[in-house]
C-alpha cells in the first residue's frame, strides 16, 4: 500500500482501501468519542469485578463511534512511472488539505464532536452516501445521473475545478441550466429528463437535511426550455 503518514493524535485520520485496479481510495475516519452502557445480569443488577485492580467496580460495555468520509480520491498502490509518483503526491497534498480542513470543523463543534450534515463540505460525498443508502428500484437511475454530473463538471470549462469537491454555495443556478444543457446536448428522448428528476431527487433530499444549497434545481418539467429555472432555496 502506498505511505500514508498519519498521526496518533489526528481527528480525523487520512486512511485508504485497497481496490482490485491497483488503486487505493482515500477516506477519512472521525472518531467522535465513546458510550458506556453497564453490564447487567439476568435480574438486571449491575456486574462487578471480582479480581484484580478493578475488583469491586462496575463492568461497562465500551462501543466507540467512528464515523467515515469518503473523498472519492485515488492514488497508486505500487506507482510505477514518474507521472503516476507525482499523481500520487497531488492527491495525498489534496487529501490532506481535507482532512485538516474537517479538524478544524471539529474542533469548532463544542457539542460532543458531533458532525453535523450541515456542515458537510462536499456534495459529491452527499451524493455518494445517499446511493450507498438507497434501495429503491431506480438506484441504477440515481447513480447515473451523479456519473453524469461529474463528467458535465469534468467537461465544462469554467467547472472543472469542481470534479473532486463541490461546495453548497458553489451550487449556483447557473450552473444547473448549463448541467440541463449538457445533458440535453448528450442524451435523446426522455433521457435527459429522467437523469435531471434523479438529481433533482437528491437535491430535494438534501435540502430535507438542512444541508445548505444555495441554489435549486431546474424544474424537470421544462427540460425543453432550460432558461426558465426555479426560484433560489434559501
Amino acid at each position: 500500500m502506498a505511505n500514508i503518514k498519519t498521526k496518533n493524535k489526528q481527528n480525523p485520520k487520512l486512511q485508504q482501501s485497497k481496490l482490485s485496479d491497483g488503486r487505493a481510495s482515500l477516506y477519512l475516519e472521525f472518531y467522535l468519542g465513546r458510550t458506556e452502557t453497564p453490564v447487567l445480569d439476568e435480574d438486571g443488577n449491575p456486574v462487578y469485578y471480582t479480581s484484580g485492580a478493578m475488583a469491586g467496580k462496575p463492568k461497562y460495555k465500551i462501543k466507540h463511534d467512528r464515523r467515515k468520509e469518503n473523498l472519492n480520491l485515488y492514488i497508486w498502490i505500487a506507482p510505477r512511472t514518474q507521472q503516476e509518483r507525482l499523481q500520487n503526491k497531488n492527491t495525498l497534498a489534496l487529501a490532506e488539505k481535507i482532512r485538516f480542513e474537517r479538524e478544524q470543523q471539529l474542533l469548532e463543534d463544542r457539542e460532543g464532536y458531533r458532525l453535523k450534515k450541515e456542515r458537510i463540505a462536499n456534495f459529491h460525498s452527499f451524493f455518494e452516501e445517499y446511493i450507498e443508502n438507497y434501495t429503491k428500484a431506480d438506484k441504477r437511475m440515481i447513480k447515473l445521473a451523479h456519473r453524469r454530473f461529474r463528467a458535465f463538471l469534468q467537461e465544462t470549462p469554467g467547472y472543472a475545478m469542481y470534479d473532486k469537491i463541490i461546495r453548497p454555495q458553489q451550487l449556483t443556478k447557473e450552473m444547473m441550466i448549463a448541467f440541463v444543457e449538457y445533458l440535453q446536448a448528450h442524451g435523446k428522448g426522455e433521457g435527459p429528463q429522467s437523469i435531471y428528476q434523479r438529481f433533482k431527487k437528491v437535491l430535494n433530499y438534501a435540502v430535507e437535511c438542512k444541508y445548505s444549497l444555495k441554489s435549486g434545481p431546474v424544474s424537470h418539467s421544462k427540460m425543453g426550455h432550460p432558461r426558465e429555472h426555479a426560484k433560489l432555496i434559501k
